[in-house]
């Protein structure tokens, strides 16, 4: 195409709301991308609006920010929602406490964009973008996790699979554009829908006490040249406020989200990244969460760099770090050291994420770490507190991380581990050093039952 000839292209593929909402068709598969590619309520409630003309669609939500008018119970006999993760409170309200997780689409972080080209390819694709360049050229901005594979089908050795028969662009002059595989020509859209919106941009979590200790545990376990996957929330942030406060040097960023620490990290020269294998001297990361100054930071830094999730996230690329030190998080571990952090029984809070993935590329590094870190109490329904560390996942919990790919499990009240090569008594006694006081005969006396201590 010559570069003169998108402005035509483009100028066919603007269109309203309504226009746009309707090429959906009963049957449909509806998909968004991960976060912040997300759209607004305008295109998807035009849509949700046509609820009474569609049947039989499905949207497929993960990390689903605004609460779309489908995803309500009234629009239950027009769109099926299933997710992917279920870590926000807009796509856990579809989700009640009496449900179990028949809805859930099990999925990793690495597989995303086989599993969207492949297997649960989408129909219609409805996502955020910036205008185009001049060379008509929109930016997807901070959010390729799978995007591109939705968009535009996965590369493979029998050609192009997959591909959306409906992309529709909600084009946003507000969306922060961002370096790396971003740009998307405006020839991929079939329609266009311009609405100039603020992204949102909560105020940071406040951390606790305890979130202090742990990260102190955390933090004492980096090294110099350490290549660092880490999330946000109140305890990455104290972990990210810890590594500014460190004498740590030439660390570097190979993450699914980029962390909130990252320009105070880069200000102090803590990070170069020079010593990382896949692309020195960059910060390479899939997506990020919303925030005022990640924005700025994007924006101006042209070594943040957005890649698909198949490629930050894929375990050969990991592995071939020298060390590469992941820090997760997780809602229950046995005694084992068997984490499930997206289930308690049968109850779903979020999602596997890319914990497995990193916890393979770990593995596969010469000198990686994987790192759990979680207060030794959580509450249960009642709100009373339960230990965190228990003698047997609660029945129907689903395993994220295998025992034999964790390294370390770090609470407030100590470190254990390195658990690699220790046999599962070991393991046990390790582990409930660093469970709460108040539980720790408990624990003891399950192992004694169990067999595990002799």
């Amino acid at each position: 195409m010559q570069s003169g000839d998108w402005k035509e292209v483009y100028k066919s593929r603007l269109c309203k709301v309504d226009e746009a909402a309707r090429a959906v068709r009963s049957g449909d598969r509806i998909m968004t991308p991960l976060m912040l590619g997300q759209p607004t309520n305008l295109i998807m409630d035009a849509i949700a609006d046509r609820k009474d003309e569609l049947k039989g669609c499905e949207f497929n939500a993960l990390l689903t920010m605004r609460p779309y008018k489908m995803m309500k119970p009234e629009y239950k006999g027009s769109f099926r929602i299933n997710a992917g993760f279920l870590g926000t409170p807009a796509i856990r309200a579809c989700f009640p406490e009496s449900e179990s997780y028949g809805r859930y689409v099990p999925v990793s972080s690495f597989s995303t964009s086989k599993q969207y080209s492949y297997y649960r390819r989408p129909d219609v694709v409805v996502m955020m973008v910036t205008p185009p360049d001049r060379d008509g050229f929109v930016n997807l901005g901070p959010d390729l996790f799978f995007t591109r594979a939705m968009v535009e089908g996965l590369q493979t050795g029998r050609g192009i699979m997959g591909g959306a028969r409906v992309v529709i662009a909600e084009e946003n002059d507000q969306y922060p554009p961002a370096f790396g595989y971003t740009k998307l020509h405006v020839s991929k859209l079939t329609h266009i829908v311009p609405n100039s919106s603020k992204l949102p941009a909560p105020p940071p979590p406040s951390p606790t006490e305890t979130h202090h200790k742990i990260a102190e545990n955390v933090v004492s376990l980096l090294r110099d040249r350490d290549t660092i996957q880490i999330g946000i929330g109140a305890l990455p942030m104290v972990v990210s406020d810890l590594i500014v406060k460190s004498d740590l040097r030439d660390i570097g960023v190979l993450t699914e989200m980029l962390p909130t620490g990252a320009p105070q990290w880069v200000e102090k020269g803590i990070c170069t990244g020079k010593f990382k294998k896949f692309r020195p001297g960059e910060i390479n990361c899939t997506f990020m969460g919303p925030s005022a100054e990640l924005y700025e930071f994007i924006r101006k830094n042209d070594f943040v760099k957005f890649f698909p999730s198949n490629m930050t996230n894929h375990p050969a690329i990991l592995g071939a770090e020298d060390q590469l030190v992941g820090i997760n998080g997780a809602l229950e571990l046995d005694l084992a050291g068997q984490v499930a952090s997206l289930t308690c029984g049968e109850r779903i809070f979020s999602g596997h994420g890319g914990q497995i993935d990193f916890a393979m590329g770990c593995r596969m590094s010469e000198f990686g770490r994987m790192i759990i870190a979680t207060e030794s109490v959580g509450r249960d329904e009642k709100r009373n507190p339960v230990s965190r560390i228990v003698k047997f996942l609660k029945p129907g919990g689903l395993v994220n991380i295998p025992c034999h790919l964790v390294d370390y499990v770090v609470t407030e009240n100590g470190i254990a581990g390195p658990l690699e090569g220790m046999s599962v008594a070991e393991r046990a006694e390790a582990l409930i050093k660093v469970a709460h006081p108040q539980f720790q005969d408990e624990l003891v006396k399950a192992a004694r039952d169990r067999g595990i201590f002799q």
